[in-house]
């Protein structure tokens, strides 16, 4: 016990001194040094003795010294196969940029210096691009090389990449880069797959693929209306090709009869714009089975007068007419034999997914709403397990939106027998 006691006695002293001893080390110009540049303690303290404790100085000579030793080994490790590492994108108003920079291993490619290094050159395209007319510019890797750094004009990117070379210890190459400018009636979009950061649009985003994209709108859009009301002068077209335009259809409009016939007999389902014809992508399983529940879910309720209109159905919009395939329409009008089109739901249900969120919740949503009868637009996310609703004021007519979770239920309206829709019985009793 006693050298139980002893082994107690000592051990506290011992700890208290070293606690003692890091507390008063961590403001020391050693420590301060190290934390600022992130070089190694010898190289630190080398420095230090070489400038007297001169914080600015060190630092200076730290920076040149690992600008040679960069060089150096980037030289020795330029035969190197280097195969791996990062798609780097940044996206704003008017630019795009795309960048690749590879290293040896994937390690390195999730080192926080390799991921500074992408972010860096992706920056530095945008901020050295002189030729704002030129739609595209493809930057190899001795270009890209010679362009100087955002963070530091006096250097170039291959400085830059000389000196993550020195820190990782890999070969590094600055593979090629590409930017993007958009003109009027142009838009830029990316995407990155495999992302390995969390960060804004506006930032750097970086993964093992990418792309970007550059489109026209093929009609423009009346923006003329008043109070968030659409006149019917206003034509409300789809500006982004989330769907392929059917080719006959490029040059010139198409009657809403030929339309009609055709579809009859598609193959394919398309829906009418306006004068323009689009294709639709075919629908997930999921998508069917989410929709079948949500149908039943609404018969078992035996409420009167209420008829749930499958998706094959279409929606018809006022003047400009816009035809769509909706999820599922609701009305207390019963379907009529060989009934294609209706004209006055009642509620309208979608499903949101990432493919169709940007059609439905914009193009869509503001053409429905131009349907006098419409009460309530539903719009229902597998993957969140949530719903989101649009109403209609009786009086106002102006839409409001609330938000449901997977515990909530959405009242129906009144003309359809107050009846509601459990979102957690929907998503639980999704069978074949």
């Amino acid at each position: 016990m006693l050298v139980w006691r002893r082994f107690i006695h000592t051990a506290i002293p011992r700890y208290s001194a070293k606690s003692a001893i890091a507390s008063t080390s961590s403001s020391s110009p050693l420590s301060i040094l190290r934390k600022k540049t992130g070089y190694s303690l010898s190289h630190c303290r080398a420095a230090l003795q070489q400038f007297n404790d001169n914080l600015e100085q060190a630092e200076t000579w730290l920076h040149q010294r690992a600008q040679a030793e960069g060089w150096s080994r980037a030289t020795k490790l330029q035969s190197r196969a280097a195969s791996q590492g990062l798609i780097g994108i940044i996206t704003n108003n008017d630019s795009a940029v795309m960048v690749e920079i590879n290293c040896e291993t994937d390690f390195v490619a999730k080192n926080e210096k390799f991921q500074q290094l992408v972010s860096q050159v992706a920056n530095s395209l945008l901020a050295n691009q002189t030729e704002k007319t030129k739609d595209k510019i493809i930057f190899d890797k001795d270009t890209l090389g010679t362009l100087p750094s955002v963070d530091d004009r006096s250097k170039t990117l291959a400085d830059i990449t000389a000196l993550c070379v020195g820190t990782v210890g890999e070969n590094v190459i600055l593979r090629r880069g590409i930017l993007f400018n958009s003109k009027d009636n142009q838009l830029l979009a990316s995407y990155c797959h495999g992302q390995v950061n969390s960060t804004s649009s506006d930032a750097c985003r970086m993964g093992k693929y990418g792309a970007l994209v550059k489109y026209s709108q093929t009609d423009s859009i009346a923006n003329d209306s008043q109070d968030g009301q659409l006149s019917s002068s206003n034509i409300l077209t789809r500006s982004y090709p989330l769907r392929t335009i059917c080719e006959d259809n490029m040059k010139k409009s198409v009657e809403l009869s030929t339309y009609l016939d055709s579809e009859d007999e598609a193959n394919q389902l398309h829906e009418y714009l306006n004068g323009y014809v689009y294709a639709l992508p075919s629908r997930e399983s999921a998508h069917d089975l989410l929709l079948k529940s949500i149908s039943a879910q609404i018969e078992q309720q035996q409420l009167k007068n209420v008829h749930v209109l499958p998706m094959d159905i279409r929606v018809q919009t006022p003047d400009p007419i816009c035809i769509y395939y909706p999820g599922l329409s609701l009305t207390n009008q019963a379907p009529k034999v060989d009934q294609a089109i209706t004209r006055e739901p009642i509620v309208i249900i979608e499903i949101i997914t990432p493919t169709t969120e940007r059609l439905i919740l914009h193009e869509k949503s503001m053409n429905y709403q131009r349907i006098p009868s419409l009460k309530q637009i539903i719009y229902v996310w597998p993957n969140l397990k949530m719903a989101h609703v649009d109403f209609r004021d009786e009086q106002s007519s102006k839409w409001t939106r609330k938000y449901f979770s997977i515990q909530d239920k959405i009242p129906l309206p009144e003309s359809l027998g107050n009846g509601e829709l459990a979102l957690g019985d929907i998503f639980n009793n999704m069978v074949s």
